[in-house]
């Protein structure tokens, strides 16, 4: 399997995208379900999670695993998805610090 590297810079405020996520993976393990797969793409609920997977708005490629129930992702990926929400988050507020000044 290919691995997904983001495509904005490698290193953001001082950390390093392969330490985020070596972090992440650590922390979520390798395949992630359930609760910790929605609360990582930051859906407030198993249910807001389902729905967005319903109407193919989920923003990391999911799977299913035989023998298990519900959707799983890659942490690589979600770690990928999440650089990529950082880095144009801090954009926007770059952004607005110029503005308002």
């Amino acid at each position: 399997m290919v691995q997904r590297q983001p495509t904005e810079p490698l290193s953001h405020g001082g950390l390093v995208y392969e330490d985020f996520e070596c972090r992440l993976v650590r922390a979520l393990g390798a395949t992630v379900g359930g609760e910790p797969l929605s609360r990582a793409l930051g859906y407030p609920s198993q249910d807001a999670f389902r729905k967005a997977q319903q109407r193919g708005r989920l923003p990391v490629a999911t799977f299913t695993v035989e023998g298990r129930r519900g959707r799983f992702a890659s942490a690589v990926d979600i770690a990928a998805w999440l650089w990529g929400q950082r880095r144009a988050g801090s954009s926007t507020y770059q952004n607005s610090q110029r503005g308002s000044t």
